[in-house]
């Protein structure tokens, strides 16, 4: 396998490539991506476009967030390596280096066949390369084998990988036949448009590491379970996602945009619109989520299931009938409409949790937890609930597998655990807001420290003695993230801070 079969799956570490070339790009600046998405379908259910100029703002950027940890120019020399993959008289700063500095793209033919581990995989690449020579000296080195001709490109074989060479742009398929249709494509107009790629992206910044178009619609109609979704408003409604992978000099930025057109109302949003920000309990070391009106994410998902699975949403339905005859409960309003406030939730990696939901009137809802503790080992025994009982102010549940949880009010707000001590804590504990944070859903994470239990898992693997697991993950700060939802579409950024 040769440098050339890396290049095919998006030059296959296109995101390693990235790394390797941070700091030491050549002078060529991008040329646009216009020219390698000729080689797209115009279907396709997927295209990724990296860019691979380590000359521009962005690679210096990640190259200031690499240096801030040990051994960045040991990581750098390794990967250039392994992108060489071990090619007799092949070094990337000669021989691949060369190559890069414009916009390079990858696409799925069909979702089905790029997943697939066959040689055959629905795929297929292009990069316009800034040094034509170095291509081909690159191709001479490797020993790839001419294969005739197609639409004026030259086609090769590189043991189980094909590409061409059209002037100036290397094109990669999982298959012969792919390549030559992309290479047809390219001189017809039955291709992904620029247009259409730009408009996915709308919003989102322009100066990226990757940038990602998704047609949504071409994914779904990949199975029969995906079209099921279809029968939900705001999914039909659903047409493009774009996504954005940014690097800064504090920070490594996702940004995304998800496109929706029709005539949709607030009620068929998964999540609640406008800007308000839910807030967050953060501890340390553990990731904090926020939602604001959880009840209308449970409105969302009922709707939804009565939408694609009428049949499961009938025994649901059956089910609340059961719990409002035996506990004289409504399931409904005495329930889910409660939950109208702030929804916060922390975890850890280990699978730790708590969770503190607002309800909107403490001393009815006091009595309806009552309710559900006193019926929950007979209604429950289906989910494996074994048994509940009185633990202090809170009950807890066993359960069939052996673990356990607890649930109750904590002041004036229903707290669930995975033990007692974490819910009485953020039972007392109060949300803050997050800055820079907007829309129904947020994140906030303690970076550091699940880094440095992260690494505390995988240092023996690598040979990393313990007391230096503090320092490697001593540059991460912060992970924060938020959503902003309505009817024209949905809207994010995530965000790893470091020091």
């Amino acid at each position: 396998m040769t440098p050339l079969r890396p290049l095919a799956v998006l030059l296959a570490c296109l995101a390693a490539v990235a790394f390797a070339a941070t700091g030491c790009g050549s002078d060529t600046s991008s040329s646009g991506v216009e020219k390698v998405l000729a080689y797209v379908p115009a279907d396709t259910p997927f295209a990724v476009e990296v860019d691979t100029d380590g000359s521009d703002e962005q690679y210096k950027a990640l190259n200031s967030i690499i240096e801030r940890f040990p051994g960045a120019d040991t990581i750098k020399a390794l990967i250039k390596s392994q992108l060489t993959l071990g090619v007799k008289g092949v070094d990337f700063d000669k021989d691949i280096k060369p190559l890069l500095g414009n916009p390079a793209v990858i696409s799925a033919t069909d979702v089905g066949s790029f997943l697939s581990p066959s040689s055959d995989a629905g795929f297929v690449g292009a990069l316009q390369v800034t040094d034509k020579g170095a291509l081909d000296d690159l191709i001479k080195k490797t020993h790839a084998q001419k294969r005739g001709e197609s639409s004026g490109a030259t086609i090769y074989q590189d043991a189980d990988t094909f590409f061409a060479v059209n002037a100036d742009v290397v094109v990669l398929a999982g298959s012969r036949d792919q390549l030559e249709q992309a290479l047809k494509r390219a001189d017809g107009g039955d291709h992904l448009s620029s247009d259409d790629f730009e408009s996915s992206l709308s919003g989102l910044p322009k100066d990226a590491l990757a940038r990602v178009y998704v047609n949504v619609q071409a994914l779904l109609s990949q199975s029969e379970g995906a079209r099921a979704a279809r029968r939900i408003e705001w999914v039909n409604a659903l047409r493009t996602v774009g996504l954005t992978i940014s690097a800064h000099s504090k920070s490594i930025d996702v940004d995304f945009n998800a496109v929706t057109k029709g005539d949709l109302s607030d009620e068929d949003l998964p999540l609640p619109s406008g800007d308000e920000a839910a807030q967050v309990i953060q501890r340390p070391g553990e990731i904090g989520v926020g939602l604001r009106n959880p009840s209308h994410v449970i409105t969302f998902a009922q709707n939804a299931l009565q939408a694609v699975d009428p049949k499961t949403f009938g025994e649901f339905q059956q089910g609340k009938a059961a719990i409002a005859a035996k506990l004289g409960l409504d399931i409904d309003k005495d329930v889910f409409a409660q939950l109208t406030g702030n929804l916060s939730v922390s975890f850890t990696l280990a699978g730790d949790y708590a969770a503190r939901a607002e309800v909107k009137d403490p001393a009815a809802f006091a009595k309806t937890v009552d309710k559900i503790a006193k019926a929950l080992p007979q209604l429950g025994s289906t989910l494996g609930i074994q048994s509940v009982r009185p633990s202090g102010d809170l009950y807890r549940v066993q359960l069939s597998d052996g673990s356990d949880f607890v649930f109750g009010m904590g002041g004036d707000a229903l707290v669930i655990g995975s033990d007692a001590a974490r819910a009485h804590s953020i039972a007392q504990a109060k949300p803050e807001s997050v800055e820079g944070a907007k829309g129904s859903l947020v994140v906030r994470a303690d970076a550091e420290g699940l880094a440095r239990q992260l690494l505390t898992k995988i240092a023996p693997q690598f040979g990393i003695p313990q007391p230096v697991v503090p320092v490697f993950a001593k540059p991460f700060d912060e992970l924060r993230g938020s959503v902003t939802t309505e009817t024209g579409g949905l809207k994010g950024k995530l965000s790893l801070t470091l020091d």
